[in-house]
């Protein structure tokens, strides 16, 4: 006397689980070039509310290569990002960057890796510009360079080596200005004075 009943019950249980799957679905990853701009907020463009989800950029040279893996949420940079582009690495190297965004800026730890999968340097950020000591590698594991940076500016005493060890320049940097005396690719070279705020990289 129940039979009549089955298939309403079971179109009911479709459509829950329907519902279910489609609300757990993955967010859909999106180009943050096809996304509208909004101050710091990246709208979806048809129906204008923030994305949240996965998204990559890719070059402005290649629209096949992609430069930037990212998260966005409530419409801004957020969680871990993967920069295969990043600002200030050599061309040519193949170097990429990891780190965090928190609400739309780089913050916290960041690294600098080689293509092998070899990490090259270290740093953090603050108010998404470089900001404190940070210490690089060559692949082979020799130091590269030792450097403090203030506000996203090389500030305080900087050292740089070639690959087989020996020193190559060395000296104190002034809010990106070199100052005093430098030892420079074998010589030595006179800058202005350094202020005192440059003596320990405050």
């Amino acid at each position: 006397m129940f039979r009549p009943l089955r298939p309403f019950m079971n179109r009911s249980l479709l459509c829950t689980l329907a519902v279910i799957v489609v609300g757990c679905a993955e967010p859909t990853l999106r180009n943050l070039d096809d996304l509208s701009r909004q101050g710091p907020q990246y709208l979806d463009p048809e129906t204008l509310e923030p994305f949240s989800g996965p998204a990559f950029r890719t070059s402005d040279f290649d629209p096949t290569k992609i430069v930037l893996r990212v998260n966005l949420s409530d419409g801004r940079l957020d969680g871990d990002f993967e920069d295969l582009d990043p600002e200030g690495a050599e061309e040519g190297l193949g170097i990429y960057q990891t780190g965090t965004y928190r609400d739309g800026q780089r913050e916290g730890r960041y690294e600098n890796w080689y293509p092998s999968g070899v990490l090259r340097g270290q740093g953090t950020y603050r108010n998404d510009k470089q900001d404190g000591p940070y210490e690089s590698h060559y692949e082979n594991g020799e130091l590269r360079n030792k450097t403090t940076y203030k506000d996203g500016e090389l500030h305080g005493r900087v050292e740089w080596y070639y690959e087989n060890g020996e020193l190559r320049r060395m000296g104190k940097v002034n809010m990106g200005l070199r100052c005093g005396e430098w030892i420079w690719e074998g010589g030595f070279e006179t800058n202005p004075p350094c202020p005192p705020s440059s003596q320990n990289g405050n």
